[in-house]
């Protein structure tokens, strides 16, 4: 596909600040990647029960061209089946494609009542020179009770291209959490949308990045509220190098008949070189009187107090700063909840700062 337009802003601002949507440069094709696949006991492959989700319902971050994408290709979804009441399951995928090639997954999660399941995804680069584009949509239906936690890490060379769409409906008392790391690619579009239609429905996403030299992020967020007493939490945390950019769009959408619902939004933006280029867009829209939404961002350089205290303690000034910033992926790094991931993760970054 080419002219693909993605991370549509729910609600337009002016058009001259090129917020509104994004384009992707490079035409997309709907390729084929390889899959290791590890299944935990209890799982079945495949899409299972009397009534069948139907996912292209289930509205994604990144929007319609997305699912034009997908129609257009020939790749299979993965599709699992959490059975009602099996807790704790675990589904891993690693993905990789041919050097120079793009390739899209889709992943269908059906969690049936009371179930659990974490999917862990992880992408790995192709050679450098090799370029080309991954682009993954993952989508669940999150029945009553249930709870569908993703976590994600990408570690793609500069020379690639990362499309991540993400797309999840909540029933009564369902949860979905989604914890991702995005570190390589030289560029990123990222999307997800969360609708909470159950009444006590809730999502959590942490999102992390590091941009350095010329990459770009670029993100929309959004969390629809439509339930009664239902729950957002959105937190960005990155730090930007070089002449890196990113634009982060955050939403929170309080429907009529989501009352006593609330929501958070929370950006937290460390700025390395006067050559980065910093967007954020927060937006909290509101048909519903009894709700509560907040929204704030921490965006700034590295503070002088705590590089004067490094530095007198014998450090560089360019070794505080990377200490500082691999901090804040460490951070998250620590709550992937698997182990060979985060080692995974660490080597990256040891490459990246330490050459």
């Amino acid at each position: 596909m080419e002219n693909m337009r993605v991370n549509h802003l729910p609600s337009l601002t002016w058009n001259a600040l090129h917020m509104n949507d994004s384009r992707v440069d490079s035409a997309v094709t709907a390729g084929e990647a390889y899959i290791e696949k590890d299944l935990s006991m209890g799982l079945e492959e495949g899409i299972r029960g009397e009534e069948l989700p139907c996912f292209e319902k289930i509205e994604t971050g990144m929007g319609p061209d997305m699912d034009a994408l997908r129609k257009a290709g020939s790749m299979e979804p993965v599709q699992v089946t959490v059975p009602a009441g099996v807790k704790v399951q675990v589904l891993r995928l690693h993905i990789q494609r041919k050097p120079g090639e793009s390739a899209f997954l889709p992943v269908e999660i059906a969690a049936e009542e009371d179930s659990e399941i974490t999917v862990f995804v992880d992408d790995t680069g192709v050679k450098e020179e090799a370029g080309g584009t991954l682009a993954l949509q993952f989508r669940a239906d999150v029945k009553k009770g249930a709870k569908v936690r993703l976590v994600q890490v990408q570690l793609l060379s500069s020379q690639e291209q990362k499309l991540n769409d993400v797309g999840v409906s909540c029933a009564d008392e369902g949860r979905f959490e989604t914890l991702q790391l995005f570190l390589g690619a030289g560029k990123t579009y990222a999307g997800c949308r969360a609708d909470l239609a159950g009444k006590g429905s809730s999502m959590a996403a942490d999102i992390g990045y590091l941009g350095r030299e010329t990459q770009s992020y670029d993100f929309n967020y959004e969390a629809v509220h439509k339930g009664k007493k239902t729950r957002s939490d959105m937190t960005a945390s990155g730090v930007l190098w070089d002449h890196a950019s990113k634009l982060f769009r955050g939403t929170i959408d309080f429907r009529n008949g989501s009352a006593g619902s609330s929501g958070d939004e929370k950006e937290d933006v460390l700025l390395m070189d006067e050559g980065v280029v910093n967007r954020t867009i927060p937006l909290i829209l509101c048909a519903e009187e009894d709700v509560e939404g907040n929204h704030g961002a921490s965006i700034g350089k590295l503070d002088d107090e705590l590089l004067f205290y490094l530095v007198s303690r014998g450090m560089s000034r360019e070794e505080a700063c990377k200490m500082v910033a691999r901090a804040r992926i460490d951070a998250l790094s620590r709550r992937l909840g698997d182990e060979a991931l985060s080692q995974q993760v660490q080597k990256y970054l040891e490459e990246v700062f330490h050459g």
